[in-house]
């Protein structure tokens, strides 16, 4: 097969999507563990800012009192710029805004309306 031929076949072929793994701790004391996994999306603008979008689940650590659950899931849309993010937290109705930085140590403040800012820690596992 000729060179020019293989080309056009390659160019067809899908493009595998970067999946990013995502571990980490929220609340006050830490005490619901992260785990994400999330696929790239397709980023409009900069080269450098990676969008990507997946399910989150946070499994409660400590002893869960009445009316308690211990785990909870919902999506996480988080926008990547080397070890910087800007991400929106989704769980049931709701909804936290947080920019930080994927490290163990890098605590952010995750704001969740009317239940206020919530520390956040999130690192690659």
């Amino acid at each position: 097969m000729r060179t020019h031929l293989l080309l056009p076949l390659l160019l067809m072929m899908p493009i595998q999507a970067e999946a990013l793994e995502l571990t980490g701790r929220y609340g006050y004391a830490g005490e619901w563990a992260v785990t994400a996994r999330l696929t790239e999306a397709e980023a409009a603008g900069s080269r450098r800012k990676r969008d990507f979008a997946g399910p989150v689940i946070l499994k409660h650590l400590a002893l869960c009192g009445p009316g308690e659950v211990a785990e909870k899931s919902g999506s996480l849309n988080l926008r990547r710029d080397g070890q910087r993010y800007a991400a929106m937290l989704t769980i049931g109705a709701e909804s936290c805004a947080v920019t930080g930085t994927l490290a163990e140590d890098g605590v952010a403040f995750a704001d969740c309306g009317r239940a206020g800012k919530i520390p956040l820690r999130l690192w690659l596992k």
